[in-house]
């Protein structure tokens, strides 16, 4: 009897030992894997639009481009939620030549910076607008035309370029960027303009705080302070 109340007892005390208690081992939950309808990817960050009318030969714009636009867009790592647009156009205007019975072009700093607005046009239409503006910006370092030497050193094939240069007059090539220049009656160039609502009276302001003027424009659109915009609001 003993013995078989000895047996008893062990086989109970094992099964004591491998019976599930709570707080030990492994859950016994279902374990699932987030999938992409439980844990969307972010939207990708909206686009400000910013417009740049700007003259070829003209030192201020120059200046603008090279020392405040390229390093606010590089340093701020701005590209992804800007939306650029490129006017090389300023106060340059359209005039009916009677004696050739066509439309020509008049540029502040004379024909050579008209025939240079063209190539920056042509450039604006023939690359995606990263490239194109990293063309402009290495351009802009000369009083001459550097699109050989820049494509040279950019490995650009700019063939497109030359092209379209040379099969059209320089009037029509630059009469889109002056039709929505010319629209705005510019007084200085360059001029800057957000969201197509331009401030004429708020231009020296915005050229010479642009980083600002860019981060409260788009905390107004976006409601999104951006990352470096945070000493600058």
């Amino acid at each position: 009897m003993n013995k078989i109340f000895g047996i008893l007892l062990c086989a109970l005390c094992c099964l004591l030992c491998v019976w599930p208690t709570a707080g030990n081992g492994q859950s016994v939950e279902k374990v699932t894997e987030a999938t992409p309808e439980s844990n969307p990817a972010p939207a990708p960050p909206g686009k400000l639009l910013l417009a740049i009318h700007y003259e070829a030969l003209c030192p201020d714009s120059m200046y603008f481009i090279r020392r405040r636009l390229y390093d606010a867009m590089q340093n701020n790592s701005w590209w992804p939620v800007t939306d650029l647009k490129l006017y090389p156009f300023g106060k340059a205007s359209f005039y009916n030549n009677t004696s050739k019975g066509e439309v020509e072009v008049f540029c502040q700093h004379g024909a050579e910076e008209c025939e240079l607005n063209a190539v920056h046009a042509c450039i604006i239409e023939s690359f995606d607008v990263r490239r194109a503006f990293n063309l402009v910006f290495c351009m802009l370092r000369s009083y001459s035309n550097e699109l050989d030497n820049c494509a040279r050193s950019m490995r650009l094939d700019v063939s497109k370029v030359r092209e379209c240069k040379s099969s059209r007059k320089t009037a029509d090539i630059l009469s889109p960027y002056g039709r929505k220049t010319l629209e705005l009656g510019l007084s200085f160039v360059p001029s800057i303009v957000f969201e197509n609502d331009f401030d004429p009276y708020g231009q020296r302001s915005i050229r010479q705080n642009f980083e600002k003027h860019f981060c409260k424009q788009y905390l107004k659109k976006f409601n999104i302070t951006l990352p470096t915009c945070g000493a600058l609001l």
